[in-house]
């Protein structure tokens, strides 16, 4: 911080869209990895595919569940709309977004919303394309199983981020 203000930020896999598409994107990938999910996987999609249109649905005005997507109604009525790049981008500092490729949760797609959003602003991009959501190296398509054994974050991400930070940012 400098003169009590925040002087920069670092997203690491930034979600950058609305948590409700992301949890039906996962969800969905993750019901594919193995091929086509079966009929007890594809209700639960379906399912999840109906409650994020519910949670699509709120509004602070209508009479809502208590409850949706497993969260307080008050809760998804708070972040609706809220938009992570352009509420970064309001800020005017510099920025350094890091994403990895093979990450599954917060997917390329995040990294490229952040992009657009951050193109004419100070802020600095890196991906990697073998790192997870963990920034932990891996092969092949990234999948929860890799999150059950050891791993160190990558030494790329700390050297990108030990260098971002010694660069002055005028």
């Amino acid at each position: 911080m400098r003169d009590g203000k925040l002087a920069g930020l670092i997203l690491l896999a930034g979600l950058a869209r609305p948590v409700e598409d992301a949890a039906l994107q996962q969800t969905d990938y993750i019901a594919h990895l193995k091929g086509e999910p079966g009929a007890p996987e594809q209700a639960r999609l379906n399912q999840l595919k109906a409650e994020v249109a519910l949670v699509k649905k709120l509004d602070p005005k209508s009479d809502n569940p208590p409850i949706a997507l497993g969260l307080p109604t008050t809760w998804w009525l708070n972040v609706k709309g809220y938009d992570p790049p352009a509420a970064a981008k309001k800020l005017g500092i510099p920025i350094l977004v890091l994403q990895g490729e093979r990450d599954f949760q917060v997917t390329m797609q995040d990294f490229s919303l952040w992009k657009s959003a951050l193109a004419t602003t100070k802020t600095t991009f890196h991906s990697y394309p073998t790192l997870n959501d963990l920034f932990i190296s891996g092969d092949g398509k990234g999948s929860p199983a890799e999150y059950h054994g050891p791993g160190n974050l990558s030494p790329a991400v700390v050297d990108d981020i030990a260098a971002w930070l010694s660069t002055p940012k005028h």
